[in-house]
């Protein structure tokens, strides 16, 4: 998994390979504490935490828009990358989850009253360097992310279990939870450029999008991926009560036997391996993941299409090979 993920990068962010490497540096430079266990809980999870994609395409962005200020460009990814890692770790401790990405969480390893405080911390550590940065505008888009965070932390809470869902609230929680803070990012890297309102509102359309294919192709993950290359257990948004895109077509396209089959299974209070390979097999018996990558496509169509208005650079074939991992990515 490791060299494959190292492999992507090289294939995608070569354009910012230094400055990724930057940021690498400044991310731990921000984990400098009076307190020795937020250091070492912070580089535990930012260690463990991905991709780097949200910096990533915050580097891509100030590039694509023509900035030359490296060095802001890279101190707002480490933004981006904290507040990201600040969610998984309070995602993992509302989930209550052991795992992530193969590894022990951090509140299963600290416990949940640390690992809070080590999400706030980072969010905290985001807030200084927005700070220092002097840029209203930055500011509020990173500002507004997280509000809608948390907003999509409480909304996806109060659909618990909930089959009668529709596609509008389901797409409303996807965008404040994943897609706000994509969306950030990439507007973020078009304001350090002070480049046209136009290509501003691009770039933030750019991420939005890319961001709810992101989270779709996720959900479908979650019935059909390889649990050793995903990193978390597979169905594990099914087995915390989490209603997804795949379910909701379960609930309202399948036949009224599987329909009905699904509610009694969904209102179960224990949840075993038996139950969730018979809701695996009817999602795929009513084509639940193929109608969840008929909306990824839809949404990276129009990805794509907002970088129509920028020229061509490595920048931008970058971008576009992202929307294409996103479509085929398995993990």
């Amino acid at each position: 998994m490791k060299r494959e993920t190292e492999a992507i990068r090289d294939l995608l962010f070569s354009p910012i390979a230094v400055e990724l490497q930057e940021v690498e540096e400044r991310l731990r430079a921000g984990l400098e504490s009076h307190s020795s266990l937020i250091a070492e809980v912070s580089s535990y999870v930012l260690g463990s935490a991905g991709k780097r994609i949200r910096p990533a395409l915050l580097l891509l962005s100030a590039k694509l828009c023509g900035s030359e200020d490296g060095s802001r460009s890279v101190a707002l990814a480490a933004v981006a990358e904290y507040m990201h890692v600040a969610t998984l770790i309070h995602d993992d401790i509302i989930d209550n989850a052991d795992r992530r990405r193969g590894l022990p969480s951090a509140n299963s390893r600290w416990g949940s009253h640390v690992s809070v405080l080590v999400g706030d911390f980072l969010y905290a550590r985001a807030i200084q360097i927005l700070v220092e940065d002097e840029d209203f505008r930055i500011l509020k888009a990173f500002a507004d992310a997280t509000v809608s965070m948390a907003e999509g932390e409480i909304l996806e809470l109060q659909t618990y279990k909930k089959l009668d869902i529709t596609y509008e609230e389901y797409l409303k929680i996807i965008t404040c939870k994943t897609a706000a803070l994509i969306s950030a990012a990439c507007q973020a890297g078009a304001l350090i450029s002070k480049t046209s309102e136009e290509q501003v509102k691009a770039m933030a359309d750019f991420g939005l999008n890319l961001g709810i294919g992101f989270q779709l192709v996720d959900d479908a993950l979650d019935f059909v991926a390889d649990e050793e290359r995903l990193g978390k257990p597979v169905g594990n948004d099914l087995k915390e009560g989490k209603i997804t895109f795949p379910l909701i077509h379960l609930a309202q396209n399948g036949s009224d036997g599987a329909q009905r089959r699904l509610r009694v299974l969904v209102a179960k209070e224990r949840f075993d391996e038996d139950d969730l390979l018979e809701v695996r097999e009817l999602v795929e018996k009513h084509q639940g993941v193929q109608a969840t990558m008929e909306k990824v496509h839809e949404f990276l169509d129009k990805a794509k299409a907002s970088l129509k208005l920028f020229p061509d650079s490595p920048s931008r074939r970058s971008l576009l090979c992202m929307t294409d991992f996103v479509r085929e990515r398995d993990w």
